[in-house]
Protein backbone atom coordinates (compact mmCIF):
# COMPACT_ATOMS: atom_id res chain seq x y z
CA UNK A 1 0.00 0.00 0.00
CA UNK A 2 1.31 3.50 -1.13
CA UNK A 3 -0.07 6.86 -0.23
CA UNK A 4 -0.54 9.02 -2.95
CA UNK A 5 0.21 12.33 0.19
CA UNK A 6 1.09 11.95 3.48
CA UNK A 7 -1.51 13.92 5.79
CA UNK A 8 -2.07 13.97 9.04
CA UNK A 9 -5.10 11.62 10.11
CA UNK A 10 -8.19 13.07 11.97
CA UNK A 11 -9.96 10.82 14.45
CA UNK A 12 -13.40 11.31 15.85
CA UNK A 13 -14.54 7.81 17.40
CA UNK A 14 -12.85 5.21 19.17
CA UNK A 15 -9.10 6.12 18.28
CA UNK A 16 -9.36 9.62 19.95
CA UNK A 17 -6.53 9.19 23.21
CA UNK A 18 -9.95 8.32 25.73
CA UNK A 19 -11.09 5.85 23.75
CA UNK A 20 -10.62 1.89 23.48
CA UNK A 21 -8.92 1.71 19.99
CA UNK A 22 -6.82 4.90 21.05
CA UNK A 23 -4.10 1.62 22.86
CA UNK A 24 -4.24 -0.91 19.86
CA UNK A 25 -3.50 1.50 16.86
CA UNK A 26 -2.21 4.85 17.77
CA UNK A 27 -0.53 4.56 20.94
CA UNK A 28 3.75 5.14 20.58
CA UNK A 29 3.07 5.30 16.30
CA UNK A 30 1.96 9.20 16.31
CA UNK A 31 4.59 11.78 16.35
CA UNK A 32 3.07 13.60 19.44
CA UNK A 33 1.30 11.97 22.41
CA UNK A 34 -0.76 15.62 23.10
CA UNK A 35 -2.88 15.16 19.84
CA UNK A 36 -4.12 18.16 18.24
CA UNK A 37 -7.23 19.53 18.62
CA UNK A 38 -9.50 19.86 15.25
CA UNK A 39 -12.88 19.71 13.91
CA UNK A 40 -14.39 19.02 10.65
CA UNK A 41 -17.60 20.26 8.48
CA UNK A 42 -20.22 17.76 8.80
CA UNK A 43 -22.62 15.62 10.82
CA UNK A 44 -21.24 12.86 13.64
CA UNK A 45 -23.90 10.02 14.36
CA UNK A 46 -24.08 7.30 16.82
CA UNK A 47 -24.75 3.70 15.90
CA UNK A 48 -25.73 1.91 18.95
CA UNK A 49 -25.75 -1.06 17.07
CA UNK A 50 -22.36 -1.16 16.07
CA UNK A 51 -20.77 0.63 19.00
CA UNK A 52 -19.00 3.34 16.88
CA UNK A 53 -20.17 6.39 15.12
CA UNK A 54 -20.21 7.50 11.93
CA UNK A 55 -19.22 10.98 9.89
CA UNK A 56 -20.96 12.61 7.27
CA UNK A 57 -19.24 15.56 5.54
CA UNK A 58 -21.67 18.12 4.14
CA UNK A 59 -20.13 20.81 2.37
CA UNK A 60 -23.05 22.61 3.28
CA UNK A 61 -23.08 22.10 6.82
CA UNK A 62 -22.80 24.84 9.66
CA UNK A 63 -22.35 21.83 12.31
CA UNK A 64 -19.10 21.22 13.52
CA UNK A 65 -17.67 17.45 14.53
CA UNK A 66 -14.71 17.51 16.97
CA UNK A 67 -11.91 15.40 17.38
CA UNK A 68 -7.98 14.98 17.39
CA UNK A 69 -5.20 15.16 14.57
CA UNK A 70 -2.53 13.06 14.56
CA UNK A 71 0.79 12.51 12.56
CA UNK A 72 1.79 8.90 11.94
CA UNK A 73 5.40 8.15 12.82
CA UNK A 74 5.58 4.88 10.52
CA UNK A 75 2.87 5.89 7.97
CA UNK A 76 2.10 3.50 5.59
CA UNK A 77 2.79 0.58 8.13
CA UNK A 78 -0.25 2.51 10.81
CA UNK A 79 -2.30 3.78 7.73
CA UNK A 80 -2.74 -0.03 6.73
CA UNK A 81 -3.35 -0.77 10.15
CA UNK A 82 -5.99 2.15 10.36
CA UNK A 83 -7.51 1.60 6.98
CA UNK A 84 -8.09 -2.53 8.10
CA UNK A 85 -9.87 -1.38 11.85
CA UNK A 86 -11.93 1.03 9.62
CA UNK A 87 -13.03 -1.77 7.02
CA UNK A 88 -11.40 0.12 4.27
CA UNK A 89 -10.18 -1.86 1.45
CA UNK A 90 -9.31 0.79 -1.23
CA UNK A 91 -10.82 2.87 -3.76
CA UNK A 92 -14.15 1.82 -4.90
CA UNK A 93 -13.82 -1.23 -3.27
CA UNK A 94 -17.18 -2.83 -2.66
CA UNK A 95 -16.86 -3.75 0.97
CA UNK A 96 -16.12 -0.86 2.09
CA UNK A 97 -17.26 0.20 5.52
CA UNK A 98 -15.98 3.33 5.69
CA UNK A 99 -13.87 5.74 3.00
CA UNK A 100 -10.61 7.27 3.80
CA UNK A 101 -10.81 10.61 2.62
CA UNK A 102 -9.27 14.12 2.35
CA UNK A 103 -11.57 16.82 3.68
CA UNK A 104 -10.39 20.13 5.00
CA UNK A 105 -10.08 20.50 8.42
CA UNK A 106 -9.71 23.50 11.32
CA UNK A 107 -6.71 22.73 13.34
CA UNK A 108 -6.86 24.62 16.41
CA UNK A 109 -3.41 26.65 17.23
CA UNK A 110 -2.97 27.24 21.25
CA UNK A 111 -0.57 29.75 20.65
CA UNK A 112 -2.51 31.97 18.09
CA UNK A 113 -5.17 31.07 19.83
CA UNK A 114 -7.24 30.28 16.34
CA UNK A 115 -8.22 27.36 14.16
CA UNK A 116 -6.55 27.02 10.75
CA UNK A 117 -7.87 25.04 7.95
CA UNK A 118 -5.51 22.05 6.59
CA UNK A 119 -6.09 19.26 4.52
CA UNK A 120 -6.25 15.91 6.38
CA UNK A 121 -7.52 11.99 6.32
CA UNK A 122 -10.86 10.87 7.32
CA UNK A 123 -12.46 7.66 7.49
CA UNK A 124 -16.19 8.72 6.32
CA UNK A 125 -18.80 6.40 6.46
CA UNK A 126 -20.77 4.71 4.15
CA UNK A 127 -24.31 5.26 4.83
CA UNK A 128 -25.87 3.29 1.38
CA UNK A 129 -24.62 0.34 2.55
CA UNK A 130 -26.25 0.47 5.77
CA UNK A 131 -29.94 -0.37 6.16
CA UNK A 132 -30.05 0.21 9.86
CA UNK A 133 -28.40 3.50 9.66
CA UNK A 134 -31.26 5.85 9.35
CA UNK A 135 -34.27 3.94 11.43
CA UNK A 136 -31.59 3.19 14.47
CA UNK A 137 -28.47 6.05 14.20
CA UNK A 138 -28.76 9.34 16.09
CA UNK A 139 -27.56 12.56 15.08
CA UNK A 140 -24.58 13.86 17.77
CA UNK A 141 -25.62 17.19 18.18
CA UNK A 142 -22.27 18.69 20.10
CA UNK A 143 -20.57 16.82 17.33
CA UNK A 144 -18.39 15.02 19.99
CA UNK A 145 -18.84 11.14 20.22
CA UNK A 146 -17.36 9.26 24.11
CA UNK A 147 -18.47 5.53 24.33
CA UNK A 148 -19.97 4.45 27.38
Amino acid sequence: MRAETILPVFVYGSLKTSEFNYKSYLDGKVSIVEPKRARIRGTLYNMPYKGYPALLVEDSSTEWVYGELFELLDYESTLSQLDSLEGYYGVDHPANEYVRSVVKAEIWHDRSRIYVAQEVFVYLYQVEKDILFTKQSQVMKKGIWQSN
